[in-house]
């Protein structure tokens, strides 16, 4: 518990280098372009609250309590009326079918079990609903995915079981979704992809 609070207060110390660049711009569309009632998984200090639509029924869920106390000082800044819920992404507390998009930023990367957590996101999607995701993934072959492999361990401890070296994407297609759109971007060394994709 000790290390979720300190996670959750150095969280946005060390990603905000790279809020100015290329995360605000994948946020303006990831989660700025959401629409009817909308899921966050992993909802973090609140990162994406800015960028949503006004109008949305937002509800966000994180595992973390300190993460969703963050976040529920970030909503109250902004006035964004958000219902936010400790839940973990293998095990989210809805019906089927029961939003028309989920948001995952940054999250799969920490996930205890990957693809039970995709899974889940499948399952609370309405027919015709979308996943929109902005992750950090292994590099394909070479070098760097070898050092991603190597270095995962260590950082998995430090770095809130945040695994350097998943492939997000192949999880996400394995659950039964249809990739709609996929970007490649890097965060410093490591391949960035955003996305969107539907269910088959």
């Amino acid at each position: 518990m000790g290390g979720d609070r300190w996670f959750a207060a150095l969280y946005d110390l060390a990603t905000g280098c790279f809020e100015g660049g290329v995360l605000r711009k994948l946020r303006v569309w990831v989660a700025g372009e959401a629409a009817g009632r909308v899921l966050e998984v992993g909802v973090g200090t609140g990162a994406n609250f800015p960028y949503y639509p006004e109008a949305l029924g937002l509800v966000a869920v994180d595992p973390n309590l300190f993460m969703l106390a963050r976040a529920r000082r970030r909503a109250d800044r902004l006035g964004r009326d958000v219902g936010l819920i400790r839940a973990a992404a293998e095990a989210l507390p809805f019906a089927d079918g029961s939003f028309d998009t989920v948001v995952a930023t940054l999250v799969f990367c920490s996930v205890f079990d990957l693809d039970r957590a995709v899974a889940e996101v499948r399952r609370v999607l309405r027919p015709g609903g979308t996943f929109r995701f902005i992750e950090h993934v292994r590099a394909e072959g070479g070098l760097l995915g070898r050092l991603q492999d190597g270095a995962t361990p260590a950082w998995r401890r430090v770095a809130g079981g945040c695994h350097l070296n998943r492939r997000t994407v192949e999880a996400i297609e394995r659950a039964g979704f249809e990739l709609v759109r996929l970007e490649d971007h890097s965060l410093l060394f490591m391949p960035l992809v955003a996305g969107v994709a539907r269910p088959k």
